[in-house]
């Protein structure tokens, strides 16, 4: 029985070892991580050439600014000492509900999970101008973990933003004509035959189909003269724009012209200035006077309440096919003539 009682005692022994020996090796992995955490929380202070071109600052729990580095705050229009012991939301923040609400939140989910948070901000400079940046927000972690602040990176993306919305526009407009693609221009008819919609407001919608002169032309002559011709009616249409007024092609030889505030009854006259226009333009490129008169115009508005975007763009397209197969080239009010 002692012996037994021996060989347990020493298979305890090792298991306590063991133990230890695990115990030990996981505490002094912990405390390299706790190391790396800090020196990595502290690394942007010690460490200038990271934020050269970025503003870093940090707060405590009160949201007191208790660093800024000295290329940050000049880019800001400060001298960093300026800046520092004062609360963010009067100096790089503005002072509004939203913010406050913001910093909460970054604040309690650190302080819960030591997360990183990625997010927009608009940084405030000193005569006052707002600064959009790209920022990076961290936990600032005492020895023991616990998060005692919130550290900014920012990055300055004000610039790439309006690249962006330059961009944008880019891609939705028809190069050859300066206008809207039709894509745009569907979204745009849409949004603004709504908005007429819901204010009570004038809308209507012009369609010049020039396919069979484009045809006549490109059969004819060649494809650069047929495609002159298209621009140079649509330098027409844009020099008869309404305010606030739109222009885009569609099916490659329909112009269209989204009418915002105009009656039908204006829209009709803008249909024959072009009309009247467009023909001597369309002779100057060597057309006689029969082929060149070989397009016809479509407008309508919007007809009462239940009226839809779509059902205008429909009324107007049947009018324009239905003419296009009778060879009835002239101008046609969609709203009043029944096919």
């Amino acid at each position: 029985m002692e012996k037994v009682a021996i060989i347990i005692l020493s298979v305890i022994i090792l298991i306590l070892t063991a133990i230890i020996l695990v115990l030990r090796n996981k505490f002094r992995q912990t405390n390299r991580t706790l190391r790396e955490l800090i020196k990595e929380n502290d690394g942007q202070q010690s460490n200038p050439q990271k934020t050269s071109g970025d503003i870093y600052f940090k707060v405590n729990k009160e949201f007191i600014l208790t660093f800024i580095n000295e290329s940050g705050a000049d880019i800001l229009g400060y001298d960093a000492n300026e800046l520092l012991n004062k609360p963010i939301l009067q100096t790089l923040l503005e002072d509004n509900i939203a913010n406050k609400e913001a910093l909460e939140t970054a604040l309690s989910k650190m302080c819960r999970n030591q997360s990183t948070i990625n997010t927009q901000i608009l940084l405030l400079r000193k005569n006052g101008q707002k600064q959009l940046m790209l920022c990076r927000e961290r936990p600032q972690l005492n020895e023991i973990l616990e998060c005692e602040g919130i550290s900014f990176l920012c990055k300055d993306i004000s610039e790439a933003k309006a690249w962006k919305e330059n961009l944008s526009q880019f891609e939705n407009r028809d190069l050859f004509i300066a206008g809207l693609n039709e894509q745009a221009l569907m979204e745009r008819l849409e949004h603004d035959f709504k908005l007429a919609q819901r204010y009570n407001k004038d809308f209507s919608c012009v369609v010049i189909e020039l396919k069979d002169v484009y045809d006549f032309i490109c059969r004819g002559i060649d494809f650069e003269t047929a495609d002159r011709m298209l621009k140079s009616v649509s330098d027409i249409c844009f020099a008869n724009l309404t305010p606030n007024a739109n222009i885009g092609r569609v099916d490659k030889t329909k112009l269209a012209l989204v009418l915002n505030g105009t009656s039908t009854e204006k829209a009709a006259v803008i249909c024959q200035n072009i009309f009247q226009q467009a023909i001597p333009a369309i002779r100057k490129i060597g057309i006689d006077e029969y082929n060149a008169c070989m397009f016809a115009i479509a407008y309508g508005g919007r007809k009462g309440y239940n009226d839809t975007y779509d059902g205008m763009w429909t009324r107007l397209r049947r009018h324009i096919k239905s003419a296009l197969k009778k060879k009835d080239y002239r101008i046609i009010n969609a709203d009043s003539e029944r096919l």
